[in-house]
């Protein structure tokens, strides 16, 4: 089994969302597929959904990092279940040292919002 990535756009905001089973090879490709998809439709913000991919705890920060590596103005939200928070703060750690704009979310709704926010 592999991994999908649908695609959603409104206004400058481009959702994400994954589903189906990853390993930490595939994550770097699949941050590359959603930067550029992301970098092709010109958003300035981007949600990954990840809470449809299998097996994702072990390669959240190279997904989340490769996707906000090629445009470090975008800002980033990371939509997963509550139960995996305690993996994000190193994803969210990582991401800041290098000057992205990221936050993980278990809310969507919220994590718009964020984005949204100046």
């Amino acid at each position: 089994m592999g991994y999908r990535i649908d695609y959603t756009q409104r206004g400058p905001t481009m959702s994400a969302r994954i589903s189906g089973k990853s390993s930490l090879p595939h994550a770097a490709g699949i941050a590359r597929e959603i930067a550029d998809e992301a970098t092709r439709r010109t958003v300035e913000q981007l949600v990954i959904d990840v809470r449809g991919l299998i097996d994702r705890v072990g390669i959240l920060a190279t997904l989340v990092l490769g996707a906000c590596a090629p445009n470090p103005e975008r800002k980033v939200a990371l939509v997963d279940t509550l139960e995996n928070d305690r993996y994000h703060a190193l994803s969210e750690g990582l991401a800041q040292r290098r000057g992205y704009a990221l936050r993980c979310f278990d809310d969507p709704q919220a994590a718009i919002e964020w984005l949204q926010r100046r």
